[in-house]
């Protein structure tokens, strides 16, 4: 018989800076313990629960069961509603066949949560990391104020901003919010103005994607395939990466809302792959960005990890009972990849939708396509395969050809590429062949033995 799911668990080593909270990171999906703190830093071990699934059930008592949960009702500084901002979600609701008096608390989360995200628009603004809160009352220091104005839109004040992020009632009004950390506040001003209680959850992943080696080290752990891929798809090559949802009291329990996904687990490729919980908080106010990672993501402030992100993998082995019954079905992965050519601006074979990006000298467009995965399949094969290629002409130098960023794709298998750029000067009309080192990669790329590369002249 396969061994149940739950006796299935990855155990690492994490470095990490501030928000962190050692209670909140005890929970039905991981088990955390400080080990160290050092200059800053804290040295966690943590266990996760892969297959850990949250049972959701409804209260049809839930008003009366809740009510006394005030401290996850009432309004905040940033989930500012108010009776008058309820009414109008109320009304806005029926309007929309939604009537909140008639629903059990399951139903309700989920019908709002998806309406909720469907009637509101995300913006280009990710700023509120730099604004902290003095008697409840947002600002921005002196200090952060360049990086704040770099991520917001010109023209608009400060009050017009924080009520397109930051407060919930000025979201809810204009219909707006931003990226995650903005969206946890905004649905949770919509959910308590109802009777939900609803805190904010705050996760980063299980490894810095920026840094390679952590890439290869949770793969070379983790023995499940399908966990493995979700896993190494979600944490590659992310840049400044981490996740804000929110949790709600639904069926006399805590349940993870992840926008609109109810029982939301802690695998997930679209979601940093393996989501590590590191704190809780009752509102964003709480949440002391402007000192940690603020700092961080505006201007690279503070005690350096692998990369800008704030935490850094160590160590990673999985755990399996009993190998002998481990039901480990195969996943679909990209991990062998064929050159198809290396195109630069002007080549007929670049796709019409396609837009140049600045510093980008050339796509190394490859053949194969997996049609049941989706562009994280890309990122996933880059992160386990060498970056690196050398053009080589006989009688010229060579010159180098690296990978940046991720992939790029039509979604149809028609078309697949990495974005490159050259180190070196390729002379225009010479035929360059290409030459890839996959000695100790775990994905292979292929050089097809007439493949030549020759820049216009």
């Amino acid at each position: 018989m396969p061994i149940p799911p739950q006796d299935y668990t990855l155990t690492t080593t994490l470095r990490l800076l501030p928000p962190y909270d050692v209670k909140a990171m005890n929970d039905e999906f991981q088990d955390a313990t400080l080990l160290s703190v050092k200059d800053g830093v804290a040295t966690f071990r943590i266990t996760y629960h892969l297959f850990h699934k949250q049972v959701v059930t409804a209260d049809p008592n839930w008003r009366k069961d809740d009510a006394k949960m005030a401290e996850y009702l009432r309004p905040r500084p940033a989930a500012n509603w108010d009776p008058e901002l309820r009414k109008r979600i109320i009304a806005d609701l029926k309007a929309d066949g939604i009537d909140p008096d008639n629903l059990d608390d399951k139903t309700l989360v989920e019908k709002v949560s998806r309406w909720a995200m469907r009637r509101a628009k995300s913006n280009d603004q990710f700023g509120l990391w730099m604004v902290e809160f003095d008697s409840g009352k947002p600002e921005v220091p002196d200090r952060l104020r360049g990086a704040f104005e770099r991520n917001e839109p010109k023209g608009l004040t400060d009050a017009q901003l924080f009520d397109r992020e930051l407060f919930g009632k000025g979201m809810y009004l204009n219909k707006t919010h931003g990226a995650c950390t903005s969206s946890s506040t905004y649905l949770a001003t919509i959910l308590r103005a109802l009777g939900i209680p609803t805190r904010i959850v705050v996760t980063v992943p299980a490894a810095d994607g920026n840094d390679r080696a952590q890439v290869r080290m949770i793969a070379k752990a983790i023995r499940h395939k399908q966990t493995r891929l979700a896993v190494v798809e979600g944490v590659s090559g992310q840049g400044f990466s981490n996740h804000l949802f929110n949790e709600v009291y639904v069926g006399k329990k805590w349940v993870r809302l992840n926008y609109d996904v109810l029982g939301q687990g802690i695998v997930d490729h679209y979601y940093d792959g393996l989501m590590t919980h590191i704190y809780t908080a009752k509102d964003v106010s709480e949440i002391p960005f402007a000192t940690t990672w603020g700092p961080r993501y505006g201007m690279r402030e503070g005690p350096k990890l692998s990369s800008s992100n704030p935490y850094q993998l160590l160590s990673a082995e999985d755990h399996v009972p009993d190998p002998a019954h481990f039901d480990n079905p195969p996943a679909a992965e990209l991990t062998s990849a064929t050159i198809a050519g290396i195109l630069v601006p002007g080549d007929p074979r670049l796709p019409s939708w396609l837009t140049w990006s600045e510093g980008l000298d050339a796509l190394v467009e490859i053949k194969e396509w997996i049609p049941t995965d989706n562009f994280l399949q890309l990122r996933a094969f880059a992160a386990s395969a060498a970056s690196k290629f050398v053009l080589r002409a006989e009688g010229h130098p060579d010159v180098g050809l690296e990978l940046v960023g991720g992939g790029m794709d039509d979604e149809k298998g028609t078309f697949q590429a990495f974005a490159a750029r050259f180190v070196g000067k390729p002379e225009p009309g010479v035929a360059y062949r290409v030459v890839v080192d996959n000695a100790g990669q775990a994905h292979t790329w292929v050089v097809p033995p007439d493949l030549t590369f020759r820049l216009p002249g």
